[in-house]
């Protein structure tokens, strides 16, 4: 089991009404760990989407718009079965 940390936490009062309703005494600490799990991990995608868009937006500005790799891998597998099927 991982080291754990004791914490206060303030919640609008309405919401914790809720939470209190909705799960056992025993369990919030559970839920709002995986609430908070969940919500890292959205924050850690949306930081990696924005530095790939910044990436792109790099590419673009130092190449301008590039072609496709679709057309060149299908013209570099044409040339490769011409030379599978000549070589006999």
């Amino acid at each position: 089991m991982s080291e754990t940390t004791r914490v206060t936490l303030i919640f609008p009062s309405d919401l914790w009404e809720e939470v209190k309703q909705m799960v056992p005494a025993g369990k919030r600490s559970r839920m709002v760990v995986e609430a908070l799990e969940i919500e890292i991990q959205r924050r850690k995608r949306l930081a990696q989407v924005k530095r790939l868009r910044e990436f792109q937006q790099y590419l673009f500005d130092k190449y301008g718009e590039m072609s496709s790799s679709v057309e060149e891998l299908n013209q570099m597998r044409k040339e490769r079965d011409v030379k599978i099927t000549s070589v006999r």
